[in-house]
């Protein structure tokens, strides 16, 4: 942008925007900035993409030349997540509606709200209109609960498992948009208010019946939200919350309620209509009358299920409130429907992510917001049933330890149908996780079977990813390997170029990027709260070392290479996502210090973890029937340079009698680091000077990440996987990320047993790269 106030192009790009094409002078008498402020505005325009100059208008004299806004492929996007099914509303940079209306998809409600088939809703609307998840600039996201002024969710009825989230953060981290989020009360408010049934009056009501009666009051075309936001939820007065329709509550009664509307507006003289009618008027008539006294306004607009019925409420409501209260005059006037009917919310939503979030969207902040425009060519949103219908089939390879990660396939929509395993006594295990399905001893019985598979799960002995997944792979068969990747560098590599080559999906189970302190420590950095990050140290503590890597072939190095892979992975790839960088050299000290002194040895390939595995089992010293032959460290530290020259830290103990991790982040104006990695630790930030200072100056209690494993990590990254497989929705994880962090961990272990000597990490070729950054795009 030039070096004009970019106040002023903002000004004269929402002018050129709201006329559509305009002249110089045009935009001059609009804006009432000067000719050759805005003379220079639109050359900053058109020279960064955002305007475009026509030809000149034939006419007598000098013709004038005329611009245009650029509408581009960014869109934002609003979402309403409070109705019976999701609502979405896709827009361009003008504001003019691509793709509006309701799906099929359930919203997330309570129990464990899923955000997947949102996201799957939103990308197969972007397909419809030409677009993907990269042109997602900004989203505006309506949800049923108040939320206060730091962006905390503070009551839920629908959605009680995020009260006391920081829902901005959730949705943007999920997403991987800049998102903000409202009461969806208040954003259908705003919109009518904007541009709909409360456009013309100074003073308005925007109610709505759902949970209860509530309410948003308008002034002057903005929503009073009140100290907390509560302005207006006269429907959590006791006095107005039981009053009872016929057959229940008025929440449950809502939908027969609407039935029998339904039934007396095509007959007036319906009784069950007209008792169903009194009966709703006056269960409302308290709230209501209230918020007249109260309020006083022009307008009562009725939103929600029952807007459409608005010209049958009228009436009676007017009526109820008038015996109701004295000295006032309700009539059926002020009462009516909303214009923007069930989309209202959504649309408020789309208008908050165009005023929130004006860089994202237009590269220059301070751009209001632009008029919504709705046209009746514009697309409908539906899902396509035969996507949504068709169950992702998943195949398990191997049915060892982590052969459960498989299990969440159910939630994202799926479910296992075979499974692979050379040991025939893991074939019956395999029956009672997944039930009665075919289980064959090899991948090239599996694929000769004609099953038919959209996806694999890879949960094999490392030592067996590379040629297990490249036979997948190969065959077509979109793959999730869990990590490590491979335990060569050469193998990781050979796994992505078969991907490459095939163009067959790869995934990789990194499933920290989705703990909860994982994604609060990134939230965090990428927040710029300890300003340009400069050094990473983890320090892992694997209290269960010894039952868990010493007891089988994890103890071998021909079998495991190090567990700077099996536990490291996992940890290097956090420090590297963190940073946004990755290992280059790498230099070590490890040894093993403890259970290669263990005399206690024991072939146990005729068992399971849990078969062995004990809290008593204590101290290490003391260990028994540990492998026959162990040869890998039991201590490690290791010490990396990155490309970006962040520098990190690595220290890995398996027998120490406390498991958990710290990751401790350093950059140019603070640090941060977390005490306990799950649900009732906290991460600390230290941003100011001091001696020691126990808590740090600000603490940040680690989020519940739910059920599931690694802290509710596997559910969520099993449907990344699906998402990916189905849709092409890029990831959080990475397969070069993966393969970045096992060729560390390999330089570490290298280092460590060549006296320390420092280990150069090979790059890969620029072809993968490429196309594992544009997440791998379909070739065929």
């Amino acid at each position: 942008m030039s070096t004009i106030d970019a106040k002023l192009v903002a000004a004269s790009l929402a002018s050129l925007r709201d006329l559509g094409r305009a002249t110089i002078s045009d935009l001059t008498e609009m804006t009432g900035l000067s000719r050759p402020t805005v003379t220079a505005a639109l050359h900053a325009l058109v020279a960064s993409g955002q305007a475009t100059e026509h030809d000149a208008r034939a006419a007598a004299g000098r013709p004038a030349r005329t611009y245009s806004p650029v509408a581009g492929s960014t869109v934002a996007v609003g979402l309403d997540l409070t109705r019976s099914t999701v609502r979405l509303v896709i827009a361009d940079r003008t504001g003019r509606v691509l793709i509006a209306g309701g799906s099929d998809i359930a919203p997330p409600t309570t129990g464990r709200p899923s955000l997947v088939p949102v996201r799957s809703l939103l990308v197969q609307a972007l397909e419809r209109v030409g677009r993907g998840l990269s042109d997602v600039a900004a989203m505006g996201i309506a949800v049923a609960g108040l939320i206060d002024e730091d962006g905390i969710l503070v009551s839920a009825p629908q959605i009680s498992e995020w009260s006391g989230r920081h829902l901005q953060t959730m949705f943007s981290d999920y997403f991987g948009v800049p998102a903000v989020v409202d009461n969806d009360l208040s954003l259908a408010a705003e919109a009518e208010s904007r541009q709909g049934a409360l456009a013309d009056a100074e003073t308005g009501v925007y109610a709505l019946t759902w949970h209860h009666v509530s309410a948003r009051v308008t002034a002057s075309g903005s929503v009073l939200r009140g100290r907390r936001g509560r302005a207006g939820e006269v429907g959590l007065l006791r006095a107005f919350s039981d009053v009872d329709v016929p057959e229940g509550s008025l929440l449950e009664a809502v939908p027969r309620v609407e039935s029998e509307l339904r039934r007396l507006r095509d007959d007036p003289a319906d009784q069950r209509g007209l008792a169903a009618l009194n009966a709703l008027s006056a269960a409302m008539t308290p709230a209501m009358a209230a918020l007249l006294l109260t309020v006083d306004p022009d307008v009562i607009v009725l939103g929600g299920e029952l807007s459409e019925y608005a010209d049958l409420l009228a009436g009676p409501l007017a009526d109820g409130i008038r015996v109701a209260v004295t000295g006032i005059e309700a009539g059926a006037r002020v009462i009516r429907g909303g214009d923007l009917g069930p989309d209202a919310a959504a649309l408020g939503a789309l208008g908050l992510a165009f005023e929130k979030h004006s860089h994202a969207i237009y590269g220059l902040p301070d751009v209001p917001a632009p008029l919504i425009t709705t046209e009746s060519e514009n697309e409908q949103m539906t899902t396509d049933p035969a996507v949504e219908a068709a169950p992702f089939r998943a195949a398990v390879i191997g049915v060892g330890a982590r052969a459960g990660v498989a299990l969440h396939v159910r939630e994202a929509g799926g479910s296992v149908v075979a499974a692979v395993d050379p040991d025939v006594k893991t074939h019956e295990r395999a029956r009672r996780l997944f039930g009665d399905i075919p289980v064959f001893g090899s991948v090239a019985e599996l694929l000769a079977s004609g099953i038919e598979i959209d996806g694999a799960f890879v949960t094999t002995p490392d030592f067996t990813h590379a040629d297990v997944s490249v036979e997948l792979l190969e065959a077509g068969i979109a793959t999730y390997i869990e990590k490590p990747l491979a335990i060569s560098i050469e193998d990781a590599d050979r796994i992505l170029e078969a991907g490459h080559r095939t163009g067959t999906k790869v995934y990789v189970g990194h499933n920290m990027r989705h703990m909860r302190v994982v994604r609060m420590l990134k939230e965090i950095v990428d927040r710029g709260e300890i300003g340009e990050v400069k050094a990473i140290w983890c320090r892992h503590f694997v209290g269960h070392g010894g039952d868990y890597y010493f007891k089988d072939w994890h103890a071998e190095r021909d079998k495991a290479m190090s567990l700077l892979l099996q536990k490291g992975a996992h940890d290097i790839d956090v420090m590297h996502w963190i940073a946004g960088t990755s290992t280059r050299s790498v230099v070590g000290v490890g040894d093993l210090a403890v259970y290669g002194d263990v005399e206690s040895r024991r072939d146990n390939s005729d068992r399971r973890m849990g078969d062995w595995f004990s809290m008593s089992n204590w101290p290490p010293a003391a260990q028994q029937d540990l492998n026959p032959v162990i040869d890998v460290e039991d201590i490690s530290m290791i010490m990396m340079r990155t490309d970006s020259g962040v520098l990190m830290s690595y220290q890995q103990c398996h027998f120490t009698p406390d498991y958990w991790r710290n990751y401790t982040v350093i950059g140019t104006e603070g640090r941060i680091e977390n005490f306990d990695d799950d649900a009732g630790g906290e991460i600390r930030l230290w941003n100011a000077r001091s001696d020691y200072l126990e808590k740090g100056h600000v603490r940040y209690p680690i989020d519940d990440g739910g059920d599931g494993g690694h802290g509710g990590a596997d559910p969520l990254t099993v449907a990344e996987f699906v998402d990916f497989v189905r849709r092409g929705t890029p990831t959080d994880t990475s397969p070069v990320a993966a393969r970045d962090a096992v060729a560390a961990g390999i330089g570490g272990a290298l280092s460590i047993r060549s006296q320390s000597a420092p280990v150069q990490i090979p790059r890969l070729s620029d072809d993968l790269l490429e196309y594992y950054a544009a997440h791998q795009p379909s070739r065929r």
